[in-house]
């Protein structure tokens, strides 16, 4: 069977939306960047045309993409500083430290040259790691982790309404998926601790962007984007909960949910100057709603598989968040080399938005500061390659956490990602 170049597209993205993998935080629980222009650029990129990512950054700026577009790209990574250190380990190293995420998105002009219609599929954000050997409070030796991922289908289309205005609107859907380990074979029934594992808890939720792209003059261009927020579905799993201690066994629970957790309303604005023709400058800020998206995380699980009264019929566990507003400052350059090579290079400085007293060695540090580069070559009419390396520098301190079952924690956290992106135009 021979698929159409649409087709062939439809395959791409399906099978990025199908290959799930660690994800890692950036501005909050979100990634900082989507795709070699985004991320080179340390996602100053809302006033910056020329990618089909805008689907889900913009989705104005899909107007300013001529033809069809296709854009995939690759990003294996590692987090070398994910550490964590407590009154009885000594900087313990993350036992999955490396990760990959798959990003691609598609745009064509549709029904007149002023619409212009957008898809992707990407990785949106999520958190975690695993510590596979942790010495525990009650003299065991047991395993701590958890990873939580969004992968996002957008869909959208841009109207370019005069020469000067374009805007745009995207619909998204989200696949969340969560599973966590809290020192499984571990109980102590002394302590009151019995340790759990949660399987399978996943859903799909939906929200929007909307966006704007003004050609203020020439050389300069203003951009906007507002997303709702995405109230995450995680339910539909199994809690198993360790009970040898009063002789038990491991129970399991049926109809497991996770509620709380959602990607928070946004709002950016961003400048972009071509101060020369070779050279770009962008910037632009954005603000994250996390405190009315991240407040308090509720696990609830019912229906165990025994009705022995020493066991719980319903197991209701909360855990604070309580996170901050973030206000994210991104700075990027593009500079063109020859009319075949680009050069991007951006800064992203961000505020944590997690408390202190809210760490979690999973839910950890993230980033505040983050250094991109990138190189972009057009290889032919049709083609084009793309590199851009993420670094995040290492970062620790105290974890105040007082819920947790540690003392004199410390998390650290660091990350080094190097995407490569293919592209074709037609």
């Amino acid at each position: 069977m021979k698929l159409t170049t649409t087709g062939r597209a439809a395959v791409l993205l399906s099978a990025c939306g199908l290959m799930g993998t660690q994800a890692f935080a950036g501005n909050g629980l979100n990634v900082t960047g989507v795709g070699s222009q985004s991320l080179g650029m340390g996602s100053a990129d809302i006033a910056v045309p020329g990618s089909t990512t805008a689907v889900t950054i913009n989705p104005a700026n899909l107007t300013q993409i001529p033809g069809s577009r296709l854009d995939a790209s690759v990003e294996p990574f590692v987090t070398y500083g994910f550490s964590h250190s407590d009154s009885l380990n000594e900087r313990q190293k993350s036992d999955q430290a490396y990760g990959t995420l798959l990003n691609a998105s598609y745009s064509r002009k549709i029904l007149r040259p002023d619409l212009t219609f957008g898809i992707g599929m990407f990785v949106a954000g999520g958190y975690g790691t695993e510590y596979e050997d942790l010495n525990t409070a009650f003299g065991t030796v047991d395993e701590y982790s958890a990873i939580f991922g969004v992968t996002r289908l957008s869909t959208g289309l841009g109207w370019q309404v005069t020469p000067q205005l374009s805007v745009g609107a995207a619909f998204n859907v989200s696949y969340a998926s969560i599973r966590q380990k809290l020192f499984p074979n571990t109980s102590n029934a002394e302590a009151g601790f019995f340790g759990l594992r949660l399987d399978g808890t996943d859903g799909v939720s939906y929200n929007g962007r909307i966006g704007l792209l003004y050609q203020l003059s020439p050389t300069i261009a203003i951009g906007a984007s507002y997303a709702t927020i995405n109230k995450l579905k995680l339910e539909g799993g199994e809690l198993s909960v360790n009970y040898s201690a009063i002789d038990q066994g491991v129970v399991r629970y049926g109809e497991a949910r996770v509620t709380g957790f959602a990607l928070p309303q946004d709002f950016g604005i961003g400048i972009a100057w071509q101060a020369t023709p070779k050279w770009l400058i962008s910037t632009e800020v954005t603000w994250l709603d996390w405190s009315g998206a991240a407040k308090n995380v509720r696990l609830t699980a019912r229906d165990p598989e025994t009705a022995n009264a020493d066991v719980p019929q319903n197991i209701e566990l909360v855990q604070a968040l309580q996170f901050h507003d973030q206000f994210v400052l991104a700075i990027g350059t593009a500079y063109d080399v020859t009319d075949r090579l680009r050069l991007l290079a951006g800064i992203n400085i961000a505020r944590n938005p997690v408390p202190d007293e809210n760490v979690t060695p999973t839910i950890n540090l993230t980033q505040e500061l983050e250094f991109d580069f990138g190189i972009r070559y057009t290889l032919s009419k049709t083609w084009e390659i793309a590199t851009a390396v993420q670094y995040q520098p290492e970062k620790s301190e105290f974890a105040e956490n007082p819920a947790q079952p540690f003392t004199n924690a410390r998390d650290g956290y660091g990350v080094l990602g190097l995407l490569f992106e293919v592209s074709r135009r037609w």
